[in-house]
């Protein structure tokens, strides 16, 4: 049921910013005083991804527990999150609440004598509280993921399909 339901979520999340770069393109050409109607509209859709992120972070986490993860693409995996994070977190572009959620990420993925599959679970279920962070701290999660840990991103794809 939880696969089912991720599908679901997967689905309703590519309509929702489908719709929301739809809106972001209309209120550069909108007049004026249209222009508060759709912002307040955007962060609707914004409202509602945050809430299907959250979900689909959760399944991701739930189903882990229950899919065999298989070395070695988890050890490439934490090492590309114990560089980007080791990077991230001095940077000066991210709110206090990123950094801070990037360093329970590096201390997650550093831990020894922890296998790579555990340490991948272990993030994962650490994603939804920064998925709550990312429109307060004006982060898009996706393209947070997708810019600074690529093969994170697509292996969390990887384990949806498999759930």
């Amino acid at each position: 049921m939880s696969s089912d339901r991720l599908r679901q979520v997967e689905r309703n999340l590519t309509r929702l910013r489908q719709q929301l770069a739809g809106k972001e393109d209309t209120l550069v050409t909108i007049a004026p005083e249209e222009q508060v109607r759709i912002e307040q509209q955007i962060d609707d859709l914004r409202a509602k991804i945050q809430r299907f992120e959250g979900e689909y972070w959760q399944i991701l986490a739930d189903e882990s527990e229950t899919v065999a993860i298989l070395e070695p693409l988890p050890e490439v995996v934490v090492a590309e999150i114990v560089e980007k994070a080791g990077q991230l977190q001095t940077s000066q572009q991210y709110s206090d609440e990123v950094l801070e959620w990037l360093q329970k990420i590096y201390a997650k993925v550093s831990q020894l004598e922890t296998t790579a599959a555990a340490k991948l679970k272990g993030v994962l279920s650490l994603m939804p509280p920064f998925v709550n962070l990312s429109y307060e701290a004006e982060l898009d999660t996706e393209t947070f993921l997708r810019t600074h840990f690529p093969t994170f991103t697509k292996w969390a794809k990887k384990l949806a399909k498999k759930s």
